[in-house]
């Protein structure tokens, strides 16, 4: 189960959302950074994906984020954070599946 990056990024992002909310994405004007999704019963979503980059869920991108929840559901390809900070911080990690044999 790989990402399918033809798809198109919106469509990806809504696909997440759905599949951790069981509900619509809905477009929604955020102070927080372009990789918020919304937030769900007190969880904030990240969709942490460029295209042509490894992205990496470490404090950088903890700096970013402005929206204040109970939990963070972070989506990226990489985690720099140890167990404890994560549990700590009630942060969960969910590794992009990227195709490895991508040239």
């Amino acid at each position: 189960d790989n990402l399918n990056e033809a798809i198109d990024i919106e469509r990806i992002r809504e696909y997440i959302w759905f599949t951790e909310t069981r509900s619509s994405l809905s477009p929604t004007i955020s102070a927080d950074n372009d990789y918020f999704l919304g937030k769900n019963e007190d969880t904030a979503y990240y969709f942490y994906y460029e295209p042509n980059a490894a992205t990496v869920l470490g404090y950088a991108f903890l700096e970013s984020i402005k929206t204040t929840a109970q939990q963070y559901v972070i989506y990226a390809d990489n985690c720099s954070l140890s167990d404890e900070f994560m549990v700590a911080k009630s942060l969960i990690f969910k590794k992009i599946p990227r195709d490895i044999t991508r040239f």
